[in-house]
Order: C-alpha cells, then sequence, then structure tokens
C-alpha cells in the first residue's frame, strides 16, 4: 500500500525510524533505504528509489522523525482515495510563494500551514500549528511543501519526478517538486497525521547560496504565485520575515551581503532596519561601527543647539 523511502547513512537514526514505523504504520509497506545520496544527491536518490517501488504511495520521508499517529499509512492512502485531483501532501507549506528568496514559510498567517512537532534540545515537543483563518478539513491545498515528508502517487512522480537535472544537493528540491506538482495537481498540508521532527532546523552558507541559485536558475514557476489573490504587501513581508528568522544563524558576512542585494531587501524601506540588524549580527566590529555612526550623527544633530545653550559661541541659522 506504500512505499516509504529514506535517504540515510546514519545506522542509529535509521533503525529508531525503521521502528517506528513498524508500529505506526498500520498498513502493508515497504522500506527502501538510500545510503549514497550524499555523493549522489537526494533528488537523484528519491528518483532511483521511486523507480524501484511497489506501492502507488509514495512516502519520502527523513530519517530524524517518529510518527505519532496510529494507522498513518492508511490514512494517507485514504487522502488520495478521496481526491482524485490530489498528487502530492506533505505537513507544512504554503499558499504563497514569493518572488524574494524564501524557503516555503512566508510569515503571512493567511498564507502559511503547518502541523508538525518539534524536538527541544530539552527533549520537550513543540508543536508548529498553523491554519488561515476560515480552512477547516484535513488537507488544505498550497503551492509549496517542506521536505520532512513529501508523499506522491507514483504515477505523478513518473510524470513530474524531481529535479535531479538542476539540483544536485539537499536544498529546494522540495519547492521545486512541489510548485511543479501544484501547477497541475493539488497540493496539501494535512492535519490528520502527527510526527516529531527530531531537528529544528538551522540555515547556512549554503543554504542561502541554493537559494540564490534556485529562485534565479530553477524556479520553475513564475514567482510570486499563490493558491489565491493575498491583501497587502506580501514581497515586503516575506523579506521581513527572513531577515528576522536568518539574523539568528552564524552566517558569514559576505554571504549576508549576498542575500541582501539578490533578495532585494534594501527595496523596501520599512524593511532597512532589519537589513541592518540583520547584517549586524554575530558581528562585533559592524555593531561598533553602527554604535560610533549612530552616535556620531545624533552629536553632530544635537551639538550646534548645545553649544548655543551653554557658551553663545554658536548661533543656530533660522530657515526662512
Amino acid at each position: 500500500m506504500v512505499s516509504v523511502i529514506i535517504c540515510s547513512a546514519n545506522k542509529n537514526r535509521l533503525a529508531l525510524v525503521k521502528q517506528n514505523i513498524a508500529d505506526t504504520i498500520g498498513a502493508n509497506y515497504e522500506l527502501i533505504v538510500m545510503e549514497d545520496a550524499a555523493s549522489t544527491g537526494i533528488c537523484d536518490a528519491y528518483n532511483r528509489a521511486a523507480e524501484k517501488a511497489l506501492y502507488e504511495v509514495l512516502c519520502f520521508v527523513h530519517d530524524d522523525v517518529a510518527f505519532q499517529t496510529p494507522n498513518w499509512g492508511k490514512l494517507l492512502s485514504d487522502h488520495f482515495e478521496r481526491d482524485e485531483k490530489l498528487g502530492l501532501l506533505g505537513l507544512a507549506g504554503s499558499r504563497y510563494k514569493s518572488k524574494t528568496l524564501s524557503g516555503w514559510w512566508t510569515g503571512i498567517r493567511a498564507a502559511d500551514c503547518c502541523n508538525i512537532l518539534q524536538r527541544k534540545r530539552n527533549g520537550d515537543h513543540r508543536r508548529f500549528l498553523a491554519r488561515p483563518e476560515g480552512l477547516t478539513g484535513d488537507a488544505v491545498p498550497v503551492r509549496t511543501l517542506d521536505g520532512v515528508m513529501l508523499v506522491m502517487r507514483k504515477k505523478v512522480w513518473k510524470e513530474i519526478p524531481f529535479n535531479s537535472e538542476k539540483l544536485k544537493g539537499f536544498h529546494f528540491y522540495d519547492l521545486d517538486l512541489s510548485l511543479r506538482v501544484s501547477e497541475k495537481y493539488t497540493a496539501a498540508v494535512i492535519y490528520n497525521v502527527d510526527l516529531v521532527h527530531f531537528s529544528m532546523g538551522h540555515f547556512s552558507d549554503q543554504w542561502i547560496k541554493a537559494a540564490v541559485y534556485f529562485h534565479k536558475e530553477v524556479s520553475p514557476v513564475t514567482l510570486p504565485c499563490s493558491i489565491e489573490e493575498l491583501p497587502g504587501n506580501n514581497e515586503q513581508s516575506v523579506s521581513k520575515s527572513w531577515l528576522s528568522r536568518l539574523r539568528r544563524e552564524k552566517i558569514s558576512f559576505k554571504v549576508k551581503m549576498l542575500w541582501c542585494r539578490e533578495s532585494g531587501s534594501w527595496q523596501f524601506p520599512a524593511n532597512r532596519p532589519y537589513v541592518i540588524r540583520f547584517l549586524a549580527a554575530f558581528n562585533a566590529l559592524l555593531r561598533h561601527f553602527l554604535f560610533l555612526s549612530i552616535h556620531s550623527l545624533i552629536l553632530a544633530l544635537h551639538l550646534p543647539i548645545l553649544l548655543s545653550a551653554t557658551t553663545g559661541m554658536y548661533t543656530v541659522p533660522q530657515i526662512i
């Protein structure tokens, strides 16, 4: 019924997820493990696994997860049986994809959809639950999906495989696939399967370079794109959200400048303070320079007034 496909070279993680799947899936399944993705890229590994899969439902999932919902394999199959137009589903995604650089997440409440638990360093679980107001049911249509779990019909995969020609690494394969599938079929975030992801996720120099490459060279659709028209300045909102998110990551200054240039962040005047804070984060020299610059500006603005008030040596010129 379900072909579960995992890329993993970590024996400990693989053993745990194998046991978890066996205990919870509640349906006939096969497990296909690809151990060479580090050398071939995840797209190539996923495509080779899908080619030999026996079942019609393909579940591509990370190795650092644990399913919490009993019989989730049957629930996945039920989604496809109920909706003939459904081609791809996942647990996190968005109804809007910006032109500006981003991952799947936009920070727009009317667009983002998510149902994932993440384990924090102290062992506690934190649920990330997002559903646009007014949208009900177990499946909400989206344009983008996160790759922690991607489930698709095998016949859809045959028509729209992973982009192994242009995407050789481990980033943006999920956005590329979901954008292409959602052009012809329905892609959706589902809310009746719970999964714990043991990684909180982080963004590196490599991820930012991959983001620039994807948006400039690979994106299969014209951006921005959306399920429906959204009010407000969405490009500015997405830019601001990602500047705030990336500020928490240790990214080299050179690559930060690349992000700001290629994303067009500076073109939004309201976002310029966020650009400055993003560039200054984890950069003591730049923070010191900005501190001195701001204080020099304040002093330059107020010194004439202070001198005039205290010594009479300086007279502020009148503007007529």
